[in-house]
């Protein structure tokens, strides 16, 4: 039996197991906050039977939030993990390399420039490119690319995006613009709106399903680049394209949410934990796990100092900073048995 034929049990195994737990999660979210509301009413507003202000609460509100935290939780998950497998670098992810924060530029510049939605997106989307194309650039030596270059060439990324996007809001004079801004930066989903979903959604949906056809090859290139080419493997195209799709996940989940921290290198290595490191179970378990992820931190957001809501990446930052220890810790202590 293939190798393909092995991996689909697994696939689909992970695959109804993380929608089981992503809608548990998301029902759960639903009747959390500063009104509570029951299930019953939930399910009515979820299927348009309802018609209390409960049902208004439940169906313009909370249901978009929802479905936008599945939306950057996924993305942000599946952005990591390909990215970790692509530079053989457990550190790597959309807010390390810096690709989050040129986002965040991106989308403040669009802003800046009066672009809408589409467009936006569009300047976010290039500028994580550039950001991502600068840092591979920077960090590449004769021996490849080191763990401790492309961390340090993505923390000056960081920083030069980030002074980029304070000299973009200093400039700015209109008020209502400056507030979007704002809310932006801060990170989280309260400007979540069916508007953007019907946006984002679908195409973080699409971005997501292609890197699942990616499975094989992020195998072959995790072992090295030498010995994926050695099997068959087109590596500077499947590069291209795993990079690509990356930069546009962390767009996409950056326009709707903001600088969302560290979902993106903490959830693959706890997906990996769990599955193991067979990229077909790994990235379906890696978008759910990060939906799941961003769900449950965005209902704490707004229910732990109710009636006012902290920013989302506050809350991913201070779980995601001791992970990032553990990371680190754990790849000194493989250096230092090596």
């Amino acid at each position: 039996m293939s190798p393909a034929a092995l991996g689909r049990p697994r696939f689909s195994a992970v695959v109804t197991g993380g929608v089981v737990v992503t809608v548990l999660a998301a029902f759960a979210s639903l009747t959390v906050g500063v009104v509570h509301v029951p299930l019953a009413d939930v399910f009515a507003a979820v299927t348009h039977a309802g018609t209390s202000m409960n049902d208004t609460l439940v169906s313009q509100m909370r249901l978009p939030r929802a479905l936008g935290a599945i939306a950057v939780g996924s993305a942000m998950g599946t952005a990591g993990c390909m990215l970790q497998a692509l530079l053989r670098n457990p550190l790597a992810s959309p807010t390390v390399i810096g690709t989050s924060q040129a986002a965040a530029f991106g989308k403040v510049f669009g802003i800046f420039l009066g672009l809408e939605r589409v467009g936006a997106i569009s300047t976010a989307f290039a500028m994580t490119c550039v950001s991502a194309v600068l840092v591979l650039w920077l960090a590449r030596t004769r021996a490849g690319l080191p763990s401790l270059s492309v961390v340090l060439m993505g923390i000056n990324m960081s920083l030069f995006f980030g002074a980029m996007t304070g000299l973009t809001v200093f400039l700015h004079r209109d008020e209502n613009q400056l507030g979007k801004m704002a809310l932006l930066l801060a990170g989280g989903l309260w400007q979540t709106d069916w508007r953007q979903v019907a946006v984002i959604g679908p195409v973080t949906a699409v971005a997501v399903a292609a890197a699942m056809l990616l499975a094989r090859p992020l195998d072959l290139l995790a072992l090295g680049e030498t010995d994926a080419k050695r099997l068959g493997v087109n590596t500077a195209r499947t590069g291209t394209i795993v990079l690509l799709l990356s930069c546009l996940l962390t767009a996409l989940a950056v326009c709707l949410a903001g600088v969302v921290a560290f979902v993106g290198l903490v959830v693959p290595h706890a997906a990996r934990r769990i599955v193991g490191q067979s990229h077909a179970a790994l990235l379906p378990a890696c978008a759910f796990l990060g939906a799941v992820v961003v769900i449950l931190t965005d209902t704490l957001a707004r229910t732990v100092v109710p009636p006012n809501e902290l920013p989302l990446g506050v809350i991913t930052s201070l779980f995601g900073v001791p992970c990032f220890v553990l990371v680190v810790r754990s790849m000194q202590s493989k250096a230092g048995e090596a």
